[in-house]
């Protein structure tokens, strides 16, 4: 009984531990970073993704929101979720923003 109490405990410890640990990375301006940049900073972050946001960016300008990620081909809202806090918006609507 003893050894089931303990092996529950360690559990639960270890659980907590994972829960407070959080992903490093450095954040980038989605609006000016490169797909390199993206990979390199961002954990977990794949090369194709990182191409479809730089992409999408070229074709549709800057973005405005940082939920317009959805519309990224492979983006999805687990992986806008895992990576919002590492991704940052300036320089929207370029040198005319009075933002």
């Amino acid at each position: 009984m003893f050894l089931v109490a303990l092996w529950v405990c360690s559990i639960a410890a270890t659980a907590a531990l994972a829960a407070e640990q959080k992903p490093t990375g450095k954040t980038v301006n989605i609006n000016t970073t490169t797909a390199d940049e993206l990979v390199k900073s961002i954990p977990g972050m794949t090369p194709d993704i990182a191409k479809n946001i730089v992409k999408y960016r070229k074709d549709n300008g800057d973005f405005m929101q940082i939920e317009e990620l959805l519309q990224v081909k492979g983006m999805n809202r687990t992986l806008l979720n895992k990576w919002k806090g590492f991704f940052l918006l300036e320089g929207i609507g370029g040198s005319e923003c009075t933002c």
